[in-house]
């Protein structure tokens, strides 16, 4: 089932309460809508009626795609720095839920589910947009990290994220969005053989892939907070 909870909001520009129906949890089995909704950006963003300004609440919720195979803990971007004790934290909800934990029907569905700790609306559509074209999650983040090491100039601040943004037969679109805005910057071109390749040389990429694919939180922005 997907939770809702109503909430009055400040909006951010005029001050004027805005109400929202916040999300607890989204069942993209049970409401295709919902996750097509996160796809095209418009989940959990209002138009404040006063002033006109549109905002998006930073997501906080769980999500759940049984024939996708995804479970996902979704925590605001605000709160990366916190990565490490929000990803056991986030752990220890899935055992409770679907894991060791939980009782035998809900075990029964965690074992067809990969579970996963994101930060923030674009990092959650990636994992959408990855799992709808079967790639590997971890083969993606190492191919972003190639991919930024052969740019000339790559946006990376604190603002900035990369992102894939589209699968093509031959070929992954990876963007350069500002998270506060959703804007996207530019867009890089990466053939779909290069993840192929790095699948194919488990050995070269063993130790960041050990770094970046252990845990629930698979990203590539993890070894940059480790540096």
């Amino acid at each position: 089932m997907s939770i809702f909870r109503n909430a009055d909001v400040a909006c951010p520009s005029c001050k004027t309460v805005v109400h929202f129906e916040l999300v607890h949890s989204v069942n993209a089995d049970r409401r295709p809508d919902l996750r097509q909704a996160i796809l095209d950006r418009s989940f959990q963003r209002e138009k404040c009626m006063a002033c006109g300004f549109v905002f998006r609440m930073e997501p906080e919720f769980s999500y759940i795609d049984i024939k996708r195979g995804q479970y996902i803990a979704v925590w605001p971007v605000s709160r990366l720095d916190e990565a490490a004790a929000l990803e056991e934290k986030s752990h220890a909800a899935f055992e409770r839920s679907f894991g060791s934990q939980a009782p035998g029907e809900a075990r029964a569905i965690g074992k067809k589910v990969t579970p996963r700790t994101v930060f923030g609306w674009a990092a959650l559509n990636e994992k959408l947009i990855a799992a709808e074209a079967g790639i590997d999650d971890r083969i993606l983040e190492l191919a972003k990290l190639g991919a930024i090491r052969n740019l000339d100039q790559a946006p990376m601040d604190s603002g900035t994220e990369f992102r894939l943004v589209e699968v093509q037969p031959d070929a992954i679109m990876l963007g350069w969005i500002r998270t506060a805005t959703d804007q996207l910057l530019d867009v890089v071109s990466l053939p779909r053989a290069a993840l192929a390749e790095i699948e194919a040389a488990p050995d070269d990429w063993a130790a960041l892939r050990d770094d970046i694919g252990s845990g629930l939180y698979v990203d590539y922005r993890k070894s940059l907070l480790a540096v």
